[in-house]
């Protein structure tokens, strides 16, 4: 299987990444975004390393791009949860997935965050039991993950009305 990830431009300001963000990505096309608001789609992200993150943070730093992360995998938010630059000092997360698992069958579920939606921006909060039953058993599932990882990123990172200069 080949490493590394894939860019996919949407719009010159706006891109999907694909795959495994490691030390084979080449993220130097993102120099076109240089200055400005990036929308980041990561839904496709299925593992970060630390030399890719690297490389991820370096760019985003030398290329002063502002980014606004979507749906992104549980994979991206458990590692940022770790990393907060990964997001940069103006950037933020719009909507991320996180997993649920039923204890009962094993069946796990993505059920998809987002900011204004389903989390309030001023005091997101998320519930660490999935309202519905498990499509497998009928049993609860829940949170893979404590809650603070999954929100740490927004709590530490994203301060609504107070953007950096």
């Amino acid at each position: 299987m080949a490493k590394g990830c894939q860019i996919d431009w949407k719009a010159s300001n706006s891109i999907a990444i694909l795959g495994e963000i490691d030390e084979n990505c080449d993220f130097s096309s993102l120099s076109k975004a240089r200055g400005q608001i990036l929308y980041v789609d990561l839904s496709a992200v299925s593992r970060l390393n630390s030399s890719g993150l690297r490389s991820w943070i370096q760019t985003m730093t030398k290329n002063k791009i502002q980014l606004v992360l979507r749906e992104c995998s549980p994979t991206v938010v458990e590692q940022y949860a770790l990393v907060p630059e990964f997001i940069g000092i103006e950037g933020r997360v719009e909507s991320f997935y996180a997993r649920y698992h039923c204890d009962s069958c094993s069946e796990e579920k993505l059920k998809r965050f987002q900011l204004g939606q389903n989390l309030l921006e001023e005091r997101p909060e998320m519930p660490s039991v999935h309202e519905s039953a498990c499509p497998s058993c009928g049993d609860r599932m829940s949170l893979d993950q404590s809650p603070d990882v999954y929100l740490s990123f927004l709590r530490n990172s994203y301060k609504p009305g107070s953007r950096a200069s």
